[in-house]
């Protein structure tokens, strides 16, 4: 199998962990390695992991120790593509699409993935339910679903 070759940086921010964490550091002058493990939950060694691939590409730097804390912040800004960007707003469907949404519907559940690991899972089993459905999702490679709203008849 042969690999995608991609911009090292847009690569990197594609993964929800560091993403996260890129996000939260640009909305901040600085964070401890505590405050950015509580963000994204994921033990210390995988938290190091990704902090040191963001510090490799200069987007972050741990620019100070604390005693036993490491304080963290952005070393070089970067515009995310649509793609990566956090967007709370609800995206209408396409004009020539059956579909209707309404979120404040009494049947509607929104389930907040926190992990890396709750998204990868849900992007899987859309795709999985996709296929079994015979719908064309069309999903690009590096999309990774933050919510997931259900949405109920009457």
């Amino acid at each position: 199998m042969s690999r995608v070759r991609a911009d090292p940086i847009t690569a990197a921010l594609a993964h929800p962990t560091r993403r996260s964490l890129y996000i939260s550091l640009s909305s901040a002058e600085e964070m401890s390695t505590v405050q950015l493990q509580n963000i994204v939950d994921v033990d210390r060694y995988n938290l190091y992991h990704h902090l040191k691939k963001l510090a490799s590409l200069n987007l972050i730097e741990n620019h100070r120790d604390a005693g036993r804390a490491r304080w963290w912040r952005v070393a070089n800004k970067v515009t995310l593509p649509e793609i990566l960007s956090v967007t709370n707003a609800v995206k209408s469907p396409p004009a020539n699409s059956n579909l209707s949404v309404d979120l404040n519907h009494q049947n509607t559940h929104v389930i907040s993935l926190e992990g890396s690991r709750d998204r990868v899972g849900a992007k899987l089993l859309l795709e999985k339910l996709a296929q079994e459905l015979g719908i064309n999702l069309d999903l690009p490679w590096n999309f990774v679903p933050e919510k997931i709203a259900l949405i109920g008849e009457d």
